[in-house]
């Protein structure tokens, strides 16, 4: 079987099919780690239907590291840990979910509302 990379990380879509969605903050605070925000935006993507396989070739991912983002145990039977979704892929990942889940919880964890961020930009200024 031949590889084609220009198939395989096409880009993501220009505009989700359904506008992006911000989950409940009850559903946001019920994570207490990071894969456990990854894999609530992948339950609650938009198509239900997409696969693992359609994400990472929306994504230009791996299809097995999607699988490896998205598995709900952390370490693997030997006990290495199992890969995290890269910072850098966030924005692409949501945008193909169609939620804001991962950033959400980022923002709850930092304790950061994008006002506090406004505010202390306009003091610097």
């Amino acid at each position: 079987m031949q590889f084609n990379s220009e198939i395989f990380f096409a880009a993501p879509r220009e505009a989700p099919m359904e506008p992006m969605r911000f989950l409940e903050q009850s559903e946001i605070a019920r994570c207490a780690t990071y894969r456990q925000a990854v894999r609530l935006a992948w339950e609650q993507r938009q198509p239900h239907g997409m696969t693992m396989r359609t994400l990472a070739e929306l994504c230009g991912m791996y299809p097995q590291h999607v699988s490896s983002y998205l598995h709900e145990d952390p370490l693997m039977p030997s006990g290495a840990p199992r890969l995290n979704l890269p910072a850098d892929k966030i924005s692409v990942f949501e945008a193909a979910v169609g939620n804001y889940a991962v950033s959400q919880y980022l923002i709850r964890l930092g304790h950061l509302t994008i006002m506090q961020e406004v505010i202390a930009t306009q003091g610097r200024a």
